[in-house]
């Protein structure tokens, strides 16, 4: 048996040969989805464009309902997240106003020790110079 090669195929062959090959991958790797869109049912009356127009029209219309209903659905969460931090702010607002009352308190505190602290360490200071004082008058008279 000889080998053919390119050189002994006439051009015929080869043409005929692809519009045969072209037509099996055609036949046999088409999907459902491929034959409805590319391969529309002809009707010899006007009904079935009018059909696949409404069909259009109320795969559209489904669509669009189905994107609402999401954003219906995000902007409900969103407003629970929103209640959320809301109530968050709130109790931080409130243990703000505690923290800053008792940071007053314990300022006013401090204040009053300190205050307390000199008073005595002055009465202290001058009660060593009245001592020192008398008894140099004493020692004197």
């Amino acid at each position: 048996m000889a080998t053919m090669g390119k050189s002994d195929l006439s051009r015929k062959d080869i043409e005929s040969a692809d519009k045969d090959e072209k037509q099996t991958l055609l036949e046999h790797d088409s999907e459902p989805d491929e034959d409805m869109i590319f391969n529309r049912p002809s009707t010899s009356n006007g009904i079935g464009k009018i059909d696949g127009k409404m069909d259009s029209v109320k795969i559209q219309i489904d669509d669009v309902t189905n994107v609402m209903r999401d954003n219906v659905m995000k902007v409900m969460e969103r407003g629970d997240k929103l209640e959320d931090l809301q109530d968050a702010s709130d109790r931080l607002s409130m243990t703000s106003n505690q923290f800053r009352e008792a940071a007053n308190k314990a300022q006013r505190r401090m204040w009053l020790q300190n205050l307390k602290s000199r008073i005595f360490i002055v009465s202290v200071i001058l009660t060593i110079i009245f001592f020192i004082f008398v008894s140099i008058i004493v020692k004197y008279w």
